[in-house]
């Protein structure tokens, strides 16, 4: 989750802030060719929750890399209250239950 400048805002969100999902353009504004962030993807399941409001549960500012294994640093990005991966169309259900990384620079603090 390296951090680059491109779209960079901080919001500096906290857990308890209420937030809106930011609309489908203006969160495709902020993604490059991958459908990322500043090495953070938008995946297909997290479009059916913009414009919806939200409650952050934490900051990430650590995460262990399971392709990897490495702790890596990361900035700017919360976890969502109850929004986690079920698994995908192209792969089916999934029962680890893993938080869907929210880029600040996509939701809006209300």
């Amino acid at each position: 989750m390296s951090e680059g400048s491109r779209n960079s805002v901080s919001v500096a969100l906290k857990a308890g802030d209420v937030v809106r999902v930011r609309s489908r353009e203006k969160i495709q504004a902020t993604l490059d060719h991958r459908n990322q962030l500043n090495g953070c993807t938008f995946t297909e399941e997290m479009w059916p929750y913009c414009g919806t409001t939200q409650r952050v549960l934490k900051r990430v500012e650590r995460v262990l890399d399971e392709r990897d294994f490495l702790v890596k640093k990361c900035k700017g990005i919360v976890l969502l209250e109850g929004i986690m991966c079920e698994g995908t169309k192209e792969l089916g259900p999934c029962d680890h239950a893993c938080f869907f990384f929210w880029r600040e620079e996509w939701l809006e603090k209300r």
